[in-house]
């Protein structure tokens, strides 16, 4: 059905609306090139809008209206507008005038409570999968397999695919419920219409809660947070060598399925022997005498295609897996220092003396998920980060803590409670919130709320306090590169004391050098003549020291006595771009390992890197370990070995440094 032309007049004047309170209440939200836009002139408006209904008139149906819509949004916002709830307000809004029969909901609980809620009369919940049929071909058992994930009934089946070349597979999957989607030929083309088709699915269908994304591309990511972001749990599902993986997205849970025949259970004798030989494998990779149980599982089940409580379960039904292991006290050796920690088991070796068991004090770091890898360092900082974030967003000083733990399992995909237990932190996280500075703690309505301390810091952290410039010796207007150096001197130093931080993300700097004087810094530069980029300027000057933390670029003022060129590790600031989009050659693992350990080594300023900090970050990187990565290239040794064999790296003690040469 084709859009008609109240419908198009609605969209138009809400999203005109829209673009003249970003301009007035977030101007960071516009991109730099429409931000000097004069959105409150009635005839910049008027010249917008002609060109905008011009455009969505022209479409055919209501799904090319809604990608229209998306297409333009995007050309003219940044990508942190799209987490936000005026976004989810926006698509409401659209979802109304697309739909004007079916009544329009309170907004109250934004556009997760809506879906719940449903529209008009009550839909029933459903969960929808989307196939990239060139890259993934589903069957009928795996289907079923993805229903048994599932919390709702897979109601709506989209496969896309150019599918005069895949023969008669189009009746086949039309005869399984499918609706097909054509795509002309092409590199891509498939994945890149299911990513458009996907990013606005839940505007079709409200009653959504869950969806399956079917692609062996990498390109779908975009697409899973996408959906995410609007409430959606999102399944990302792929094929590798003969089983199905399953990635629920917001738990990071990781769910395997083989396409192969479902394997024999072991005898008993045969499943001891089969753990005592990963057990010994594992040591000798490793260097360690007792291996985690959880580990050992995760081992058995990539050789064996079946978890240890399967095989458990069917040889004794009703049996824990450490009752049953404990009954072979000639064969393997079990130990739990308390309660709390995990179960390790050593292999018993007759005539040797077993070493000592793990203390419960010891954390299992080269188990690390690759969440907990990039913020092990500074969890303190990680919560700033998200407490200044919220603080922001709800205009409110006093954030719940339970909003704060949400945020953190939102943003590294594991919960807060998990991270305190993994680093052996207080198991309490209003007490752990209580033991930083940074915070006050206070209970308003019987909830906890926590702020960040902005006034009274005294005596604790004098060195920012002693940074608070002058606002009046601001620069009036930008007319030299001086004038520009002053200005973010003194806004860097503002910055600095305000927020009691020593370095401060170079966005910051530059909205508020936006908020003072209208102009980016990317255009004032621009207009002085000055080549290269914000974070290349910052570089140029000896007042500033600039630094990558979790990989976003952060600047601080270089305090007296102390320059960034007399540090060479802190001044190092590695382009992460450069790294390999996958390995798949030994070229490319060297040199995706020599631009981490150089990262490594500019982040903490130590030039000997531990060589299982470099491995987490591998694994953040490319979401599996280096020693797969080996296996899977052939190569032969262990990860130390490798790292031997190559010129440019000098391993001691189970620590790496760049050679120079």
């Amino acid at each position: 059905m084709t859009p008609d032309s109240v419908t198009i007049d609605s969209i138009t004047r809400r999203i005109c609306t829209l673009l003249v309170a970003i301009k007035s209440s977030y101007p960071q939200w516009l991109n730099d090139k429409y931000s000097h836009y004069e959105w409150e002139s009635e005839k910049v408006l008027a010249q917008f809008r002609a060109k905008f209904k011009s455009k969505l008139s022209q479409t055919k149906d209501r799904d090319a209206l809604v990608m229209e819509i998306m297409k333009v949004l995007h050309l003219f916002l940044v990508p942190s507008f799209f987490l936000s709830p005026e976004f989810a307000q926006l698509l409401a809004d659209i979802r109304h005038y697309i739909h004007p029969m079916v009544t329009h909901p309170s907004m109250d609980g934004g556009i997760c409570g809506n879906r719940s809620g449903g529209w008009g009369a009550p839909h029933p919940q459903i969960a929808i999968l989307l196939l990239d049929a060139e890259n993934l071909q589903l069957d009928v058992a795996t289907e079923q397999f993805l229903t048994s994930i599932c919390s709702y009934p897979i109601q709506i089946k989209v496969a896309f695919a150019n599918w005069r070349s895949l023969g008669k597979k189009d009746l086949e999957f039309h005869g399984r419920g499918y609706e097909l989607i054509h795509v002309p030929p092409g590199k891509d083309s498939a994945d890149v219409k299911m990513a458009t088709v996907g990013s606005s699915i839940f505007v079709h269908y409200p009653s959504a809660k869950e969806v399956f994304v079917c692609s062996s591309d990498g390109v779908m990511t975009h697409l899973c947070t996408t959906l995410q972001t609007h409430g959606l749990s999102v399944y990302l599902v792929r094929k590798q060598k003969k089983k199905i993986t399953v990635l629920n997205t917001k738990t990071g849970n990781l769910i395997n399925h083989s396409t192969l025949s479902t394997p024999s259970i072991p005898t008993p004798e045969e499943f001891i022997g089969q753990l005592q030989a990963i057990i010994l494998q594992e040591q000798k990779a490793t260097g360690n005498s007792w291996i985690k149980l959880e580990r050992i599982s995760q081992l058995f089940q990539q050789q064996y295609h079946i978890t240890i409580s399967k095989v458990v379960g069917e040889q004794l039904p009703g049996k824990k897996v450490r009752d049953v292991l404990s009954n072979y006290p000639d064969k393997l050796v079990i130990n739990q220092p308390t309660a709390e920690s995990g179960i390790y088991i050593t292999v018993f070796n007759e005539g040797k003396e077993v070493k000592s068991a793990p203390e419960s004090h010891i954390a299992d770091y080269s188990q690390l998920s690759q969440s907990i890898a990039s913020i092990a360092a500074d969890l303190e900082t990680a919560l700033t980060l998200i407490v200044r974030d919220l603080t922001a967003k709800f205009k409110k000083t006093d954030i719940p803590i339970t909003d704060v733990s949400s945020q953190f399992l939102k943003q590294y995909g594991i919960s807060i409670k998990k991270t305190m237990e993994i680093l052996e932190l207080s198991d309490n996280f209003l007490e752990l919130l209580e033991s930083y500075a940074n915070f006050r703690v206070t209970t308003i309505k019987g909830r906890y709320h926590v702020a960040l301390v902005t006034e009274g810091k005294s005596a604790q952290k004098p060195p920012l306090e002693n940074q608070v410039a002058d606002s009046s010796q601001l620069p009036n207007t930008i007319k030299t590169e001086a004038d520009l150096e002053q200005a973010i001197t003194i806004i860097l130093g503002n910055l600095t004391a305000e927020s009691n931080q020593t370095n401060i993300s170079i966005a910051n700097v530059a909205a508020k050098f936006m908020k003072q004087y209208g102009k980016s810094i990317t255009k004032t530069m621009k207009r002085l003549q000055l080549s290269g980029n914000f974070t290349k300027l910052l570089q140029s000057y000896s007042n500033f020291q600039l630094k990558p933390i979790y990989g976003v670029y952060h600047v601080a003022l270089v305090t007296e006595g102390k320059s960034a060129q007399n540090n060479p590790l802190e001044s190092q600031v590695v382009d992460y771009s450069q790294l390999p989009n996958s390995i798949e050659t030994e070229a490319d693992l060297e040199t995706a390992l020599t631009l981490i350990v150089r990262g490594l080594t500019a982040k903490s300023n130590e030039t000997n890197i531990s060589i299982s900090n470099v491995d987490s970050q591998f694994m953040k990187r490319y979401r599996k370990s280096i020693t797969e990565t080996m296996k899977r290239l052939k190569l032969s040794g262990n990860f130390t070995k490798f790292l031997q064999s190559h010129a440019n790296f000098q391993v001691t003690e189970n620590h790496v440094r760049m050679r120079r040469l």
